[in-house]
């Protein structure tokens, strides 16, 4: 995993859990397609498993692991419907695409901005897949984007994140200083005896960068919509404990670092 990773998943598990007892205080239906970041890995997506494990979670998990199929995904949202009553949450990674390679998010925009590296930006993909649902079910569908909010959402880190991101930053900065470069600080996961701990190692830049490493296909279950209790095992350790900044006059207190430079060896 990488520094951030737990803490936008604890972001996401967390507001899937709120999305669903919020649906259950209505006797209404409530149908809603909530869209992750995620282009060609679906591990954010996949963090709603792990509200799904407290019984609290999506019905249906689509990661861009598994090629999307717009009348699966139309059946298996009506199957919910009627075993449901009306309640029917999904969670939708931003990046699906079809078998020919379409991203759902092209399906109702062709003019995409692109990244950086030359990648298009999506986003829209929840109202794409609203707007079909809406029309073959025939009720009101919500589209949720939790966009920015589930990378900066610093109230809700993970402990255990914080503080290797922090470890991670000080291996850097020593390496930094002694010369090194060209190595970014990775995480190696070991669990001894069912303890979780990291080690810090350096990795070439070459290794790393514009690489993607993605969900385990073992992982995925129930026919492309669910995650198996292998991602659970990954992911709890990951999210323990609290982190929450300091807080003044009600409101968190964030730092506000200086750029202090080391100087090229």
């Amino acid at each position: 995993h990488c520094p951030g990773y737990a803490s936008a998943a604890k972001y996401v598990a967390t507001s899937f859990m709120e999305l669903y007892y919020d649906a259950t205080v209505y006797d209404t239906p409530m149908v809603a397609v909530v869209e992750v970041m995620g282009r060609n890995a679906g591990w954010l997506t996949a963090a709603s498993a792990l509200a799904k494990y407290k019984g609290a979670g999506p019905d249906l998990i689509y990661l861009p692991e598994v090629p999307f199929d717009v009348n699966k995904f139309i059946q298996d949202a009506k199957e919910v419907y009627e075993k449901n009553h009306g309640k029917v949450l999904i969670a939708v990674s931003e990046g699906l695409k079809t078998k020919d390679g379409t991203y759902v998010a092209e399906m109702g925009s062709q003019n995409l901005a692109k990244d950086s590296f030359g990648h298009s930006q999506l986003g829209g993909t929840a109202n794409v897949l609203a707007n079909l649902l809406k029309q073959e079910l025939g009720v009101k569908v919500r589209p949720i984007e939790f966009s920015l909010l589930q990378r900066c959402a610093q109230h809700l880190a993970s402990a255990v994140d914080v503080e290797e991101a922090y470890t991670a930053g000080k291996e850097a900065v020593k390496a930094a200083v002694s010369g090194i470069t060209d190595y970014m600080i990775g995480f190696k996961r070991h669990m001894e005896n069912g303890k979780y701990e990291c080690e810090y190692i350096k990795i070439p830049l070459h290794e790393v960068a514009n690489q993607e490493k993605k969900v385990p296909s073992e992982w995925i279950i129930n026919n492309g919509t669910g995650l198996s209790e292998e991602y659970v095992s990954y992911a709890l350790p990951l999210i323990q404990g609290d982190a929450k900044a300091p807080l003044e006059d009600g409101l968190p207190r964030f730092a506000r670092l200086k750029k202090v430079f080391v100087e090229k060896k």
